[in-house]
């Protein structure tokens, strides 16, 4: 159940990530409260969602080889 649920917020943080990229590559404009929001803010979130995708993925991996190590001991 947990790798299931670590593999689900990889995807989505995944998902999230290239739409941050798409944002940053297109040129459109997100207007908050009358004011244009930065490019660089898409690029760092796009950046910081991609690491936290790939290191889910890591510790992901890690449960599968902990699990198979756990059954051969016992």
């Amino acid at each position: 159940m947990q790798k299931t649920a670590l593999i689900t917020f990889g995807i989505v943080f995944s998902f999230l990530s290239i739409s941050y990229a798409i944002r940053w590559l297109s040129p459109v404009k997100i207007i908050v409260d009358g004011n244009v929001l930065p490019f660089i803010t898409s690029l760092s979130s796009c950046i910081i969602l991609a690491l936290l995708s790939i290191w889910i993925y890591i510790a992901a991996k890690k449960i599968k080889s902990t699990s198979i190590k756990n059954k051969d001991g016992a």
